[in-house]
């Protein structure tokens, strides 16, 4: 529930790190030329409303919980296993290394997901490419 939590105070200076990136590689007519952090701030609460500052913020915060769940369950577990056949050092070791893959492979469809939710702009008619996460997930895969 932390990184939950954690995640969706966090979602505004997420989206706007995702917008400033990624609107360099955009062709010149659809960026947003955010000239700072601050400008961002500023532009998005007026141009698209206050509650945009937390689009992708659900599949921010699956991904938060996704990420601690794999990084907590296993962390500890895979350094019970280890430490019965090597020494506690690089028990702590391995173990670190396995819940980090562990908890990267279960958050980074939820990680795709958000950035794709966080850059997208709506079309020439108006609507937005993606609908949700599990819309957005679906046509990732399709």
């Amino acid at each position: 529930m932390a990184g939950g939590l954690g995640a969706l105070v966090g979602t505004p200076a997420d989206l706007i790190l995702i917008r400033m990136q990624a609107d360099t590689t955009l062709p010149a007519d659809k960026r947003r030329n955010y000239s700072n952090v601050f400008d961002a701030c500023r532009r998005i609460p007026k141009e698209e409303g206050i509650l945009n500052l937390w689009k992708g913020g659900v599949p921010t915060v699956v991904r938060a919980m996704s990420l601690n769940l794999g990084m907590f369950t296993t962390y500890e577990e895979s350094k019970k296993v280890f430490s019965k056949v090597m020494g506690t050092g690089m028990a702590w070791f391995l173990s670190s290394i396995f819940a980090g893959a562990v908890a990267a492979f279960m958050s980074l469809p939820f990680d795709n997901a958000k950035t794709k939710m966080q850059k997208m702009k709506a079309g020439s008619d108006g609507k937005m490419p993606y609908k949700n996460i599990f819309d957005c997930m679906a046509k990732s895969v399709a």
